[in-house]
């Protein structure tokens, strides 16, 4: 069984939107040269879904991958916990909140979750990336191979953690996971 969950999402007709699916695209071919691909769990969405809840169980770690309009380039990278109240819309859902619904439907705390947010520049309906967000991709891509060679809580915590310098962690405002429900994290 898979011990760690990498969901992207996006629409790959709307520019810069594909950078998380080109992503996940990235390092499943990159983990399958390497032999370790069998290690985890590879989703690829249009958005996230109540459904993705499910496919938590049994994991170790869980990274969601998305771009977003204002997010620090080249990518952010941070921890992330369930909402207190899980918020959706017919349209989207944050990944805290597929974190509370694992964690109301399963009645344990989910595994440590990450989101891994690049900065795009153009969503307008195109297929292809600006060249800003390919330059975003390839640096993400190095970090999330850093990732996968070390896929421990420990590790990810340590790398969400570091100064910012080392790379942006913070989100400002990203569509990236970031709830913008107004509903606090159960962890603040």
């Amino acid at each position: 069984m898979p011990e760690a969950l990498l969901t992207a999402w996006g629409n790959t007709s709307r520019g810069d939107d594909a950078l998380g699916p080109l992503l996940l695209q990235h390092l499943e071919a990159w983990a399958s040269s390497l032999g370790i691909a069998e290690r985890f769990e590879w989703i690829e969405d249009f958005q996230l879904q109540i459904d993705h809840a499910l496919d938590l169980e049994g994991k170790s770690l869980a990274l969601y991958i998305d771009a977003g309009q204002n997010t620090l380039a080249p990518f952010s990278f941070s921890q992330i916990f369930p909402l207190k109240q899980p918020w959706h819309t017919t349209h989207a859902m944050p990944p805290e909140s597929v974190l509370a619904v694992f964690e109301n439907f399963s009645k344990k705390p989910p595994c440590p979750s990450f989101t891994l947010c690049l900065r795009g520049e153009d969503f307008g309906i195109k297929e292809g990336l600006s060249a800003a967000a390919q330059n975003h991709l390839e640096s993400a891509l190095a970090f999330a191979k850093k990732l996968l060679e070390n896929p421990t809580p420990e590790a990810w915590i340590a790398l969400a953690n570091q100064p910012s310098s080392s790379f942006p962690r913070k989100r400002e405002s990203s569509k990236c996971g970031e709830a913008e429900t107004g509903f606090p994290l159960a962890r603040e």
